[in-house]
């Protein structure tokens, strides 16, 4: 684990210096993001927090699992208000909030430097980079958002997400694009997003639906033929794709979105609609709402967590009514 102190420069002309000083900031970077890229991102945002002489602390991640554990620590260590910035896309701010659920003092940011980065997108509401510094650093112009978080549990492992959980080919999409050397390749080209695109249309040829059954709330609905079936706490998934757009982060419910008994080409076309909420018009794309819900497949298919494998086969979901706050932009 790293650990850094900024060091002050009282001569700096400071643009942040709203900063509440009783406010603890702690970055926890992910070194890997976006090949490394998050490396320079965080160069970047040291290079202002030094010129600006605010007090942080920054941990790097060194494997898998790292950041939810440095979130724990960090908060187990003082009751102070803190505010936790996840550098790195959206598997990163996943491991953030389930270290830093149940601590009241506790309130996460994020500045993209991931593929998908549905987060920022979707629930911290900043369109780039310089925004989300300027939110984050700057507390006059954000605010303390409580939001829900769904609670998971599948194959004897319980967690938390904060944007969305899917069964299905959106899970199988999310497996290969993790291990495929073309993500380097669109990171490199600034095009992360594309690379979920590409790996949709090259995966909806060979993969086999499955049948699966849903209980909602205690209603059992069986849908034959499934692709997917994702539980949306936030509108955005898969890097910009918009769902579920009536989820709500907190609204207390759970957004579930069944893709059912389509052909591959009614599921291409089922996508463009997407871009204007059309597909929840559509035949054979179920839409709900509920406070809990639980999934088994007939056979074998995987999950995926805020972009992360998280098992397989069955999963339970309930929602937790504002678990968490969020850093958001003031009037949101």
């Amino acid at each position: 684990m790293s650990r850094m102190m900024s060091h002050k420069n009282e001569d700096a002309a400071s643009h942040f210096k709203e900063v509440n000083k009783a406010e603890k900031i702690y970055f926890i970077v992910n070194p890997l993001a976006q090949n490394g890229g998050s490396m320079k991102v965080w160069k970047s945002i040291e290079v202002l927090l030094q010129q600006d002489s605010l007090s942080y602390e920054v941990y790097f991640t060194e494997y898998k699992g790292h950041a939810k554990i440095l979130a724990t620590e960090i908060l187990s260590s003082s009751s102070f208000p803190s505010l936790l910035i996840a550098v790195g896309g959206d598997g990163t701010v996943h491991e953030v909030m389930n270290g830093a659920a149940g601590f009241p003092q506790a309130m996460v940011g994020s500045i993209p430097a991931g593929s998908g980065n549905d987060f920022v997108r979707g629930l911290q509401k900043s369109k780039n980079m310089k925004e989300a510094i300027k939110l984050l650093l700057r507390p006059a112009s954000r605010k303390s958002k409580a939001i829900d978080l769904g609670k998971a549990v599948t194959g004897g492992k319980t967690f938390y997400f904060v944007n969305s959980i899917g069964i299905g080919v959106d899970a199988e999409i999310t497996a290969e694009v993790n291990q495929s050397p073309w993500k380097k390749r669109f990171n490199v080209l600034k095009m992360g997003k594309l690379i979920y695109i590409y790996f949709f249309i090259k995966k909806i040829l060979s993969y086999k639906r499955t049948d699966m059954q849903v209980d909602l709330d205690g209603e059992i609905h069986l849908f034959p033929k499934v692709w997917f079936i994702v539980v949306s706490n936030q509108p955005y998934f898969g890097g910009g794709i918009n769902i579920s757009p009536e989820a709500k982060p907190d609204d207390g419910l759970l957004n579930v979105l069944a893709v059912h008994q389509l052909s591959p080409v009614q599921l291409l076309f089922m996508f463009v609609t997407v871009f204007w909420g059309g597909h929840l018009k559509l035949k054979h794309v179920s839409s709900f709402k509920c406070r809990s819900v639980s999934i088994s497949s007939s056979q074998m298919a995987l999950i995926q967590a805020d972009g992360e494998i998280a098992g397989n086969t069955e999963v339970s979901v309930s929602v937790i009514a504002h678990k968490m706050k969020i850093a958001t932009h003031q009037g949101d």
